[in-house]
């Protein structure tokens, strides 16, 4: 599955990491916005899957699968968009998921079954990264907005880089050799604890409890894709 993973990292690092604040306000106000956004999931899938764009993937050439998911994720988007509009509709968790539900599996159905699950380690540990970084404050956000409301960004805002950066380092953690690394991340997932007591950083308990939650679950799958 070498091809499903590159689109996956290809379609996560669109969707997610490179997807700015600029970039998501442009897709809501223009469809130059949403085909800007797709196109560089085409550049980066171009890009991963090179070498195998002359290949046949279910008895379409490569680059043809690639430029149809390129033209899907594009009319995809721009549903989205135009019905939130439509129906004067905050986005919301479930329309999110559906979303990226929709998006995954028609990157599942394109992808040729080439080899064994996973073959290259590095690209799935990117996919993990993504999806411990970007992807958990996305669902975070989504969360936060049922319990505190759409008219409070300020409380699913907040300290978006620093918990980025936080399960980052719990996500490395485990992919630490040895058994050292356990003390370390034992210290660094009671720390938080410290913060909210002494009110150091005003966070939520559901962004501390759910992201070291997330960290932890993917650190733990990342380890046992390495060891």
């Amino acid at each position: 599955m070498i091809i499903f993973w590159r689109l996956l990292l290809a379609h996560f690092l669109t969707d997610y990491t490179l997807q700015t604040n600029k970039m998501a306000v442009w897709k809501s106000k223009s469809t130059w916005g949403v085909l800007a956004h797709a196109s560089i999931f085409l550049v980066l899938s171009v890009i991963f899957t090179w070498n195998y764009l002359g290949q046949q993937w279910w008895k379409l050439p490569g680059w043809l699968c690639v430029l149809i998911l390129f033209i899907i994720h594009f009319i995809e988007d721009e549903y989205r968009v135009k019905n939130i509009k439509k129906e004067l509709k905050h986005d919301n968790f479930l329309f999110f998921l559906w979303d990226q539900i929709i998006h995954i599996i028609l990157i599942f159905l394109f992808s040729p079954p080439t080899g064994e699950i996973i073959e290259e380690k590095l690209v799935v540990l990117a996919v993990l990264v993504v999806f411990v970084t970007h992807f958990t404050s996305i669902v975070i956000y989504y969360l936060e907005q049922v319990i505190y409301g759409y008219d409070q960004p300020v409380n699913r805002l907040r300290g978006k880089y620093y918990f980025i950066i936080d399960r980052l380092v719990v996500f490395t953690c485990f992919l630490l050799p040895g058994y050292w690394w356990l003390i370390f991340l034992t210290l660094w997932l009671v720390r938080p604890l410290f913060y909210k007591i002494l009110r150091i950083y005003d966070f939520t308990w559901l962004n501390t409890v759910l992201g070291n939650m997330f960290a932890v679950l993917i650190g733990v799958l990342a380890r046992l894709i390495v060891y």
